[in-house]
């Protein structure tokens, strides 16, 4: 399957850096999509599916710096998985913190807060907004690759960032 997922890429180059980013991180991203399906053939699907997205919209994975692609692709299987256990909320699994590397200081101490409280305010807050911003704000996603990633429509996608950004304004302000 992931011959197929390879074929439509446009470059030699990026099915080499595609296969090889699929050879050393399918394991994980199997143990992932397991831990949530207790399923074999439906973990296997959803990384298999999961590649299959990425391919199809390669600028949101390529676009990134090699070190978080992994925390992409892992947002891609968890949204497959959803989508294959029919579940009417969408669920992908994030890293358990946002790397102190990842925010800039200027970009998250917008009030009298530090940058940890602010990691640790966005790390609890709801599951879509959190994975919203964090595709916006730690990848640099469009709302077209933040859509694509979570597998919604790009007014969908718009929405969720849009109400993360609320909550957000909405700690920083007391409330």
């Amino acid at each position: 399957m992931i011959a197929g997922a390879l074929a439509v890429l446009d470059t030699e180059e990026r099915r080499n850096e595609l296969a090889e980013f699929y050879k050393e991180n399918k394991n994980a991203l199997y143990a992932f999509a397991l831990s949530r399906t207790h399923n074999r053939e439906k973990a296997e699907d959803a990384v298999q599916e999961a590649f299959l997205r990425i391919s199809k919209y390669p600028e949101g994975f390529f676009a990134l710096p090699v070190h978080k692609r992994m925390s992409y692709a892992v947002i891609v299987t968890g949204n497959a998985v959803s989508d294959i256990l029919s579940q009417s909320a969408r669920s992908a699994e994030l890293p358990d913190t946002i790397e102190d590397n990842s925010l800039s200081v200027e970009d998250m101490a917008l009030g009298n807060i530090s940058a940890g409280e602010l990691r640790a305010f966005i790390m609890k807050m709801p599951e879509v907004q959190r994975q919203a911003i964090i595709l916006k704000i730690v990848h640099g996603m469009t709302t077209a690759e933040i859509a694509n990633a979570m597998n919604v429509s790009e007014p969908t996608a718009r929405k969720r960032v849009s109400n993360a950004y609320k909550t957000i304004r909405k700690y920083l302000n007391g409330g």
